[in-house]
């Protein structure tokens, strides 16, 4: 199969979206007035941390329901951020992955601080203040929808939502009926090996109408396609994942209800998978495996009081994330440890806190709405790592007294080959007062004013021993802590004209921020801090029902204005940020959805992009080898196309109700660093699937990456290069039973 430009994949939509319109205009006038009634009921999200309708929101949310992400087979983020306009996800080690939205990312790895993408788990932070502790990828079976807010969303949800926010709400129970379902899936990758999944939910009404529970468990096997040279294994970068949820609620009165969420799910990744450069297609080599696990754990309880003037909520909630990894670093220190190999690397981490939040939302329907609250946040977190190098001790031995060092240094100095061991604990405060209200200027005006007003407190620290403290720093330990304190107010603002049912305009600005923090190395060059950073969001964005809401149009245009970056950087292998000048973001997003008939459906969603650094930075003027970042300079991971289409075919009353779905998505290139020449994307991807109906029984056939593409999601420069390729061509069933 050819590659797709992006020439190619704008006019692959615009025909699709050609004929299926001329269908659209055919047929409107002989369709049944409820002729689109099965796929057109309101989707309500709370991106404005009240219940309300997608279509009635302010700003860019793009929401994927469950029904829309079972059609697609969609088990994680990669599955549907990747169909969402705007937003780019970088995977690399299943937990570990990264979400960018709108260009505003300076890596498309981890970041040195606070990422700038905000995931929420019901409405709960799970974007780690210091440094991350993975990024939750909870799967979707079961979900009732994950919302993605794009642009900033500081004002209600805080911190780190500089691009914006993935929210993700689990399905509730059910008070009166008995409700259960199974799917189990298998599936084989070319060149890889064979995968699958059992998911089972079950619903039960403990008191009819007032108690319910709601429980969800997951076991997914994901095969591994990647061969390690090095260890000699092959199909490596299996990973397993267990989750599971129970959601309990007790409608205690006629306006008190209590809902108490528990979820918890692990990923357990055999050896990462990552291709090499120059060593072949879908081939690593390392010197041991290299295991990963992320896990996330949330416990919630959470009071929806109806005053009736307005309702009450306020939720607490204890969350905790961690990791552990292996990794082989031989290629990256080896030359400066006289060959020594292999060199590897041990690390965990770990980031446990509260969160606890109360907020008051005026009722629906009057001409002056609002919304108000208070939350606090504390988060401890920790990571550390042990890296060993084979033969250290020996050769401190050898060559310690020409080092200044003690006959028989190397036991005392690097016991079991430790070079360095580190750890780097950190705790973070956040408080935080937030509203917005809304007046409505007759029947068509609404003027919404909202801000956040925050106090952060981060304390940074940092303990680390080993051959390497005392050959860069001068002594065999060293402590280091340092503590930093930020506020400021994060304002919103929109006006909303709305002539009719079918349009809605708007006007919206917006600013959002993240923490700063503190570096803990002390190399020349390295800043001993870095400030927090934001930015201002401006945009300009309509939505439009055509043909009796057969034909629905999303377009939104914005610009966004970013000051005083935080940019990941390195210094002697270690991570530390600096803050590198201005950026300057502006673009499109357009998501178009045809429904011709009530069997058919079209959508399409396009973005254009152009995200680059406004203004030269250059780090440390005096140093003529330190790199400069010219104006211009594009920011990794900021694709300037995105095309994604998906054509849908569902005889829902014919026999055995048959469907069909048709998937495309075209991302285009793009740096994957800000320094480095390592690229991503520049491929189109095409799924099929195919399903049949038997009462409560479901078979669905369906094949993924159909000209089975070796697209670069995402490169890493560890060194060495670390390439993520998407899964190679798939094929596979899904059955499901639902009583």
């Amino acid at each position: 199969m050819t590659r797709v430009s992006p020439r190619g994949a704008l006019l692959l939509s615009a025909a699709a979206i050609a004929l299926v319109s001329g269908q659209a205009c055919a047929q409107s006038a002989a369709a049944p007035a409820n002729a689109q009634d099965r796929d057109d009921k309101e989707i309500v999200v709370t991106a404005t941390k009240r219940p309300e309708a997608v279509r009635d929101i302010s700003g860019s949310v793009t929401a994927h329901t469950g029904e829309q992400l079972e059609k697609l087979g969609a088990d994680s983020m990669a599955d549907y951020l990747t169909r969402t306009p705007g937003v780019v996800f970088n995977p690399s080690t299943p937990g570990g992955g990264n979400v960018t939205i709108r260009g505003v990312s300076t890596t498309t790895g981890q970041e040195s601080g606070q990422a700038t993408t905000g995931i929420f788990i019901n409405d709960v932070p799970l974007t780690d203040p210091a440094f991350s502790i993975g990024t939750p990828d909870i799967d979707t079976f079961d979900v009732d929808n994950v919302a993605v807010l794009r642009g900033p969303q500081g004002t209600l949800f805080g911190s780190s939502s500089l691009g914006g926010a993935v929210n993700y709400q689990a399905a509730k129970p059910d008070l009166d009926r008995i409700g259960a379902r199974g799917q189990a899936t298998l599936r084989d990758t070319r060149q890889g090996a064979t995968g699958g999944a059992g998911k089972v939910m079950l619903n039960a009404p403990i008191v009819e109408g007032k108690l319910g529970v709601r429980g969800v468990f997951v076991y997914r096997r994901d095969a591994g396609y990647f061969d390690n040279l090095g260890t000699g294994r092959s199909d490596v970068g299996r990973t397993r994942t267990y989750s599971g949820r129970i959601l309990a609620t007790w409608r205690a009165g006629e306006s008190t209800t209590f809902n108490y969420l528990y979820l918890e799910q692990r990923q357990d990744t055999d050896d990462v998978g990552y291709q090499l450069p120059g060593l072949g297609e879908l081939r690593k080599s390392s010197s041991l495996p290299e295991p990963a696990s992320y896990s996330t754990l949330i416990h919630q309880l959470r009071l929806d009081q109806d005053l009736s003037f307005a309702t009450l909520t306020a939720t607490a909630t204890r969350h905790k994330k961690s990791f552990s990894y292996t990794s082989d670093m031989t290629e990256a220190l080896s030359p400066a440890l006289f060959g020594l190999a292999p060199v590897s690397n041990f690390g965990a981490g770990t980031s446990k806190g509260e969160t606890f939040e109360i907020r008051l939302a005026s009722a629906p329907g009057g001409s002056f709405e609002y919304l108000f609250g208070a939350m606090y946040d504390r988060t401890a977190m920790k990571q550390g790592q042990n890296i060993y190098a084979a033969g250290l001790a020996d050769l401190l031995d050898v060559a310690g007294p020409g080092l200044g060092l003690p006959a028989g240094a190397g036991q005392q100095l690097a016991p079991g080959d430790l070079l360095v061991n580190a750890q780097f604990p950190a705790t973070a405060r956040e408080l935080a007062l937030f509203g917005e209200g809304s007046y409505r200027l007759g029947d068509q005006w609404k003027v919404t004013l909202g801000g956040r007003l925050f106090e952060q407190r981060l304390t940074n620290a940092s303990d680390a021993y080993g051959t390497f403290v005392l050959l860069t720093q001068g002594s065999y330990t060293q402590t280091t802590s340092d503590t930093r304190r930020f506020s400021g107010f994060s304002p919103k603002a929109s006006l909303t004209w709305t002539p009719g049912e079918d349009l809605m305009v708007y006007a919206l600005a917006s600013k959002g921020y993240r923490f700063g923090g503190s570096n803990l190395i002390t190399f020349p060059g390295v800043p001993a801090s870095y400030d927090s950073d934001s930015l201002w969001n401006y945009e300009i964005g309509t939505r439009a029902d055509f043909l009796d809401r057969k034909l629905l149009l999303d377009l939104t245009g914005f610009y966004i204005d970013w000051s005083n970056i935080q940019l990941k950087r390195k210094a002697a292998g270690i991570d530390y940020a600096d803050n590198a000048g201005d950026a300057r973001i502006f673009g499109v997003e357009a998501s178009v959805t045809l429904r011709p008939t009530r069997w058919l459906n079209l959508s399409t969603n396009l973005t254009y992009l152009d995200a680059k650094l406004s203004k030269t930075f250059d780090p440390d003027p005096s140093d003529p080898s330190d790199t400069i970042f010219p104006k211009g300079t594009r920011l990794p991971g900021a694709a300037k196309w995105q095309v994604s289409n998906t054509l849908s075919y569902d005889l829902a009353d014919a026999a055995l109700a048959p469907s069909f779905v048709l998937a495309h998505r075209y991302v285009s290139r793009s740096p994957s660093q800000l320094e480095g020449t390592t690229s991503q994307g520049g491929y189109s991807l095409f799924d099929a699937r195919a399903g049949v109906n038997f009462g409560p029984f479901g078979a669905t056939v369906f094949i993924e990456n159909i000209g089975d593409k070796r697209g670069i999601a995402t490169s890493a420069v560890v060194p060495p290069i670390q390439q993520y390729i998407v899964r190679p061509r798939t094929i596979g069933i899904t059955l499901d039973v639902k009583l």
